[in-house]
């Protein structure tokens, strides 16, 4: 007998071996003089027992129609998703071209019909806006940064409007004029960098 207990490997030979096996013969001569090895080779055949005892793994069902699904309804999605954006810049394209028509021409209108005709192109610019819901939608760092510049300076604009309101006849109404333009171009440049910029969020 040897001191040092048997090994896994010795466990096994003893347990698929042949005591007439010369190889074996003296890991079954160690077994019989230990207790320590009797004890191990007992927790393996109970192991085994437990490995036999497991039930037999069936496969799974077939995911592939459901996935096949899932890649349709995301292609779909975003095929919508696109042709909403073109749809929504060709829209606001058009809006521009007839509301901004008459700007190119404002030695040929009075300031009372400049100050109504900006300020119509401000409320297209700002449905179209609203329509995008850019709330709803994703920008990196830098083009956050490029929003809130410009919604701030529309916020500026917004305040020196109100501001005219205390001065007299034509200066007012130039000032105003004025004004309403500076806020269309900054409403133009938002509504063009939420277009170009934004995703959808969540989808």
């Amino acid at each position: 007998m040897t001191d040092q207990h048997l090994d896994m490997s010795g466990l096994l030979a003893v347990r698929d071996g042949d005591r007439s096996d010369p190889r074996s013969a003296a890991a079954h001569r160690h077994l019989d003089a230990c207790t320590h090895c009797q004890h191990e080779l007992d927790r393996l055949h109970q192991r085994t027992a437990r490995l036999r005892a497991l039930p037999m793994l069936e496969p799974g069902r077939n995911h592939y129609p459901a996935v096949r699904g899932r890649v349709a309804i995301e292609r779909r999605a975003t095929w919508y998703r696109r042709t909403a954006r073109v749809a929504l810049a060709s829209a606001a394209a058009v809006a521009l071209a007839v509301v901004g028509a008459d700007l190119l021409r404002p030695a040929q209108l009075d300031a009372s019909v400049q100050l109504e005709s900006v300020m119509t192109r401000s409320e297209v610019l700002e449905r179209t806006l609203q329509a995008y819901r850019p709330d709803t939608r994703a920008i990196d760092t830098r083009t956050a940064q490029l929003v809130v510049e410009l919604e701030d300076r529309i916020a500026d604009v917004d305040a020196r409007l109100s501001r005219t309101a205390t001065s007299q006849g034509n200066r007012r109404l130039d000032q105003q004029v004025e004004l309403w333009q500076e806020r269309v171009g900054l409403m133009s440049a938002l509504v063009d960098v939420h277009l170009t910029k934004a995703t959808n969020v969540g989808l």
